[in-house]
């Protein structure tokens, strides 16, 4: 594929990754920043949140969810310190919150709340369950396979691509699904996210996550923000407060995603966490990436 030249290009939409990226980049362990960004999301919880390079499989929602974001943000605040000049911002899944930390919906503290509550809220209503992506098969065969009664508590969670797919549900339903997943020459990959994200299994989080979001303080955005679940554009804090609720149920899809950045603007700033957002970008026709992790200079 033809590479597009950046207009501008220290100018382009921020776009945070969720949490299922296993390459994560180091680089910034050390930075004076993401070190001031840890210890002020570690003292804002009670219990010291690890560096994103040590999160594992045992690693809590709370570890998980307040790590990555302080990569997040100290990817921002690294590349804003190099110039960047943003347009909007958007986030795929755990990444829409600093979306909406970056657009000024919520305030550094407020958003590390929010992401907090997320976390609490998923730890202890979530169903159980995980998630595994499934590669090569194409949207219309994936419905086939899931319309199977044997298969009714396995859902899209995320689509990348028309064969790039990430499914939720038990670690048993999956087994199941992932036997003819792969006779029909599809392969599949585990998923680290330790909990069934953006389906039905996560219904009783919603009440919780609600109820803690309600009492932030939320002030009007100063650059738009766009959803990672359709690619819908606000800079309504009321409505952004409201999708941050639902996107825990509603399914993620990167191709409409993809329609309403290109539409926006074409260059993409990749805020992490690892490089997924890069390698979606590089993949859409219409987008270029003019600046990831890698462009920060570790100290």
């Amino acid at each position: 594929m033809r590479r597009l030249k950046p207009i501008r290009p220290r100018t382009g939409i921020i776009v945070f990754a969720g949490q299922g990226d296993r390459r994560l980049d180091a680089r910034l362990d050390h930075h004076p920043l993401f070190k001031r960004n840890l210890s002020l999301i570690s003292e804002l919880c009670g219990q010291q949140i690890p560096l994103p390079s040590g999160l594992n499989e045992n690693s809590s929602q709370i570890e998980r969810q307040l790590a990555l974001t302080a990569h997040h943000i100290s990817t921002f605040d690294c590349l804003k310190d190099l110039d960047y000049e943003l347009v909007a911002a958007a986030g795929i899944s755990l990444g829409e919150f600093a979306a909406a930390m970056v657009t000024g919906a919520l305030s550094r503290d407020q958003g590390y709340q929010a992401v907090l509550a997320r976390a609490q809220c998923m730890q202890e209503y979530a169903r159980e369950g995980t998630m595994m992506a499934v590669l090569g098969l194409n949207m219309d065969s994936l419905t086939r396979l899931l319309m199977n009664s044997r298969h009714k508590g396995v859902y899209v969670s995320v689509t990348y691509s028309e064969r790039v797919h990430l499914l939720s549900g038990t670690e048993a339903d999956l087994r199941r699904i992932q036997t003819e997943v792969q006779h029909l020459g599809a392969r599949t990959a585990p998923v680290p996210s330790g909990i069934p994200s953006h389906c039905i299994l996560m219904d009783k989080v919603i009440p919780c996550l609600s109820a803690a979001l309600q009492k932030l303080f939320w002030a009007v955005p100063s650059l738009p923000w766009v959803s990672g679940i359709d690619g819908f554009v606000t800079r309504d804090a009321e409505t952004i407060r409201l999708r941050l609720i639902r996107q825990t149920v509603e399914p993620v899809s990167w191709p409409r995603v993809h329609n309403t950045l290109s539409y926006l603007h074409a260059n993409i700033i990749d805020g992490g966490p690892g490089h997924s957002v890069s390698r979606l970008v590089r993949a859409s026709p219409g987008l270029v990436v003019v600046a990831s992790s890698a462009d920060i200079k570790p100290l």
